[in-house]
């Protein structure tokens, strides 16, 4: 697998686990779950939230050390009630911000998770309300040309 994969993947699992959105691998849900995809968000069912890196944090990439900092985006899809999208946003800083030294169920060390950014709501062409926050991770991420 890549890293990008598995860093995703491993975040998903960890969600799930903690009851945040349910995980399908194959993208399947039923209208009452709530949907947690990778790279986009499914057009069922409403309350979905759909995980995508985006680029390098502020830190960077270290070019010595394996430390690197990913973007990553969580959209976030409620319902035709606001604050709906809200709570599952609560949710997801509850599980992540702040959690940090955990390795995910995929091998991925993930060193430090900090949200950085909320964006407002917002309707779909459903009137469905959304949001996008963005969290960095500091990871641990060795490569050919770093130990």
């Amino acid at each position: 697998m890549s890293f990008t994969r598995d860093l995703l993947t491993g975040v998903a699992e960890l969600l799930a686990a903690a009851g945040v959105a349910d995980w399908n691998p194959d993208g399947l849900y039923t209208p009452a779950q709530t949907a947690l995809t990778i790279g986009g968000l499914p057009s069922s069912p409403d309350k979905a939230i759909s995980l995508a890196v985006y680029g390098a944090g502020r830190g960077g990439d270290d070019v010595t050390e394996p430390d690197s900092n990913v973007q990553m985006q969580a959209r976030i899809r409620g319902s035709d009630d606001p604050r709906v999208t809200d709570d599952l946003a609560d949710d997801l800083f509850d599980e992540l911000h702040g959690l940090a030294n955990v390795q995910l169920s995929t091998g991925v060390w993930l060193l430090l998770a900090q949200r950085r950014i909320v964006a407002p709501l917002d309707r779909d062409s459903s009137g469905r309300w959304g949001r996008a926050d963005s969290y960095e991770l500091m990871v641990y991420r060795p490569s050919p040309h770093r130990p």
